[in-house]
């Protein structure tokens, strides 16, 4: 018999709800992590208002405010490459703003009050065989082992589960790099997302957050202009067009997000979030598919308890519709010229949302 039901290689939103969804289920749960308790996750920390919806729903309870930044709602504010003149807020739209340490904290503490056992500092090292599948991890120095019917991969855009399975060609990545500003500067509170290809040529960001302004700007690999030469040219444009003036620099982080590629699994390991390449490409917002492919990822390990059929494939059919979407906003994004870009702020700005 297996150590477990399930091991979750990850504790990033996507693999806690995975786990804690299970062990609700009465499912048998490992839980590792690499980090400690608490460990800080660099992330912009805005979420669709679906995406809180889709917490409460799983987990039943709401966010709870502590957990919010100030302000704790922002609006949606697009940027074409003309600049200020032709920009504007999305009507009826808001997002929320949490702070994403304290999000996985909460949602770490509800794991483990559900049954999930949690080992920190624990690194992931390999996968051997299958039914059951063995697990090597590193604790302090000393390697060991535990099995399980299925794992479900959820370490992150640079998974180690997912290159035992497909290896580490294919997956393409996007650097990004996010300062934190004590900063005067012409902003409302919403959302900013700004659109030039001599800036990115993806997109880049600034969000109002406790006080300071949070600054990024992704380059997708490969490309030839380095991630200092997108930000310096973004903060030239801030000062140009949003009266941007920098005091001081309280923090700057550089990590990556996927871009483009989806691997869903095979047998009976599936890779969830970020490790499965799930992300919005247009923003860079991962937590709510995390949320949505962690979900999945329950539902799936129910049915494949339930009818012995490999897990991949039933997850496959559960994420059908996200991986489709994951794939659309790829190719829509990549596809955008400046010209296009101006197209795509137009039309958005004349619509009216209502979430």
């Amino acid at each position: 018999m297996p150590d477990y039901d399930v091991i979750v290689v990850g504790g990033g939103p996507a693999g806690v709800i995975s786990a804690l969804k299970c062990s609700r289920s009465n499912v048998n749960v490992l839980l590792i992590e690499r980090g400690e308790l608490g460990r800080h996750k660099p992330c912009g920390g805005i979420l669709p208002k679906v995406c809180a919806s889709l917490i409460s729903e799983s987990l039943g309870m709401n966010i709870p405010e502590n957990l919010m930044c100030s302000p704790p709602t922002l609006g949606l504010y697009y940027v074409p490459p003309s600049g200020r003149k032709n920009s504007g807020s999305m009507k009826n739209y808001r997002l929320i703003s949490v702070n994403r340490n304290l999000l996985d904290r909460w949602l770490h503490k509800l794991a483990a009050e559900s049954g999930v056992k949690i080992l920190y500092e624990t690194e992931f090292l390999e996968l051997k065989g299958a039914d059951p599948t063995q697990i090597l991890m590193r604790k302090e120095g000393k390697i060991f082992t535990a099995t399980a019917t299925y794992v479900i991969g959820a370490d992150g855009v640079y998974s180690r589960v997912r290159s035992q399975l497909y290896g580490r060609t294919g997956f393409n990545v996007e650097p990004i790099i996010q300062e934190h500003w004590k900063a005067d500067g012409d902003f409302e509170e919403c959302f900013y997302i700004f659109f030039r290809d001599d800036v990115s040529p993806a997109s880049a960001y600034v969000i109002p957050k406790d006080d300071e302004y949070v600054i990024g700007v992704g380059s997708p690999q490969p490309n030839s202009m380095p991630l200092t030469t997108c930000l310096a040219r973004f903060k030239k444009w801030l000062s140009e067009e949003f009266a941007f003036q920098p005091l001081s620099l309280s923090k700057r982080e550089v990590w990556a997000i996927p871009y483009g590629l989806i691997f869903e699994g095979i047998g009976n390991t599936i890779l969830v979030g970020d490790a499965a390449g799930f992300i919005n490409t247009l923003s860079g917002e991962g937590i709510r598919f995390a949320v949505e492919s962690g979900v999945a990822s329950h539902d799936a390990i129910l049915d494949a308890m339930s009818d012995k059929k490999p897990l991949a494939a039933g997850y496959g059919e559960y994420v059908e519709e996200l991986t489709s979407f994951v794939h659309s906003i790829h190719e829509f994004t990549t596809s955008l010229t400046d010209e296009t870009k101006e197209e795509f702020v137009r039309s958005e700005l004349d619509r009216t949302l209502f979430d």
